[in-house]
């Protein structure tokens, strides 16, 4: 009987403390992003303002209301919108004013959202008045799968290695 007891309260115990392991692990995992593939950024601005009702997808309505939303980012009034406005950026964070060079991202700066860099069909780091009002067309671009919306997978930017879409964005 003492050995059962003794079985039960071990056996309780090895329960009890992997219990508190699991939320640990998640936790461990969320800081690193999907599947620990490094530091995970947070949204982007852009990102933030177009999915308006922050299911994460944007839809047709918030892709077509597009032109309306993106001038909201415009913090300093001068009618384009700068990478730094786009990412959320304050203006004191003059390290993160730049874009990264390329899609990648460097130097611990989040790499450019697909977003960002369809809207800025010029390429020349900010959104202008005429990319704000082409914005449906441009963000429609982004659709990969045909289905008229665009899914956090289409609006994250690729890795190193990661062809994803990269064939639909070099249009």
């Amino acid at each position: 009987m003492r050995n059962e007891y003794t079985v039960s309260i071990l056996t309780l115990a090895l329960i009890v403390s992997m219990s508190a392991m699991v939320p640990a692990a998640a936790a461990q995992q969320d800081s690193r992003g999907r599947g620990g593939q490094g530091q995970q950024h947070p949204k982007p601005a852009i990102d933030r303002a177009l999915d308006t009702d922050g299911d994460e997808m944007i839809s047709s309505e918030e892709i077509a209301q597009a032109s309306s939303v993106l001038p909201e980012l415009d913090t300093d009034g001068d009618g384009v919108l700068s990478f730094s406005e786009c990412m959320g950026f304050s203006t004191s964070d003059s390290a993160r004013q730049a874009p990264p060079s390329g899609r990648g991202g460097s130097g611990g700066r989040p790499p450019e959202p697909p977003i960002f860099s369809a809207l800025d069909s010029s390429g020349d780091q900010v959104v202008d008045e005429s990319e704000i009002a082409g914005a449906a067309s441009a963000l429609i671009e982004l659709d990969d799968n045909g289905d008229g919306r665009l899914d956090p997978d289409e609006c994250r930017p690729s890795h190193p290695g990661d062809r994803r879409g990269e064939e639909n964005r070099q249009r």
